[in-house]
Order: C-alpha cells, then sequence, then structure tokens
C-alpha cells in the first residue's frame, strides 16, 4: 500500500513538474535585477525587455496560457521569467549544475 502511494506521488510529482516547463531544485523570488535596473512581479514584458535584455529563447505553457522568457546571464543560472495576461507573475531561477539544456 506504501509503496503505490510513493509510486503515485512521483507520478504526480513527475507530471507537475513537467507541465510547469521547469527544471526542478529552482529558486522563485519577487524581483531581479538586471545590468538595466530591477525588474518585479507585476512588470510587463516590454519592461522585462527593455530592462534585461533580449531573452535567449521563449517558450509557452501546454496547459494553460502565457509566456515564458528565458535568460543566461552569467554561467551558474538560468532565469525564467513567467508571464500571464502580460504581466510577470513568477520568476524562477534555476543551477547550471543540472541536466537544462538553456546552460548549453
Amino acid at each position: 500500500m506504501i509503496q503505490k502511494l510513493l509510486i503515485g506521488i512521483l507520478f504526480l510529482s513527475f507530471f507537475f513538474l513537467a507541465a510547469m516547463k521547469y527544471p526542478p531544485n529552482g529558486t522563485d523570488s519577487n524581483s531581479y535585477r538586471c545590468v538595466g535596473g530591477l525588474v518585479s512581479i507585476g512588470d510587463r514584458i516590454p519592461d522585462l525587455i527593455e530592462t534585461c535584455g533580449e531573452p535567449i529563447r521563449e517558450d509557452q505553457h501546454d496547459l494553460q496560457p502565457g509566456r515564458i522568457l528565458i535568460y543566461r546571464f552569467d554561467q551558474s543560472r538560468v532565469y525564467y521569467f513567467e508571464f500571464l495576461n502580460d504581466r510577470l507573475s513568477r520568476i524562477y531561477a534555476v543551477s547550471c549544475l543540472q541536466d537544462n539544456p538553456d546552460c548549453e
């Protein structure tokens, strides 16, 4: 019984992370300071691009509307800026020590 429960939890965790399109073991922030200034939750896409420059790539959610702009400011971390309804809703950073294609 416990084994089935653990397998179910692992499956749901994997599905949840895959649906989010974020690598695991990252950190969330309410703001990030780029060379051009500070970006915060609630900012718009043009504000982020003006402050931090062009992203290395853009992605979209499979299960919900929204855009994800992906930045790599240095060799150690990748930053995912998620927008819903044209407003920044999440800033998520991961270490490049993980198997992450955005770190290559």
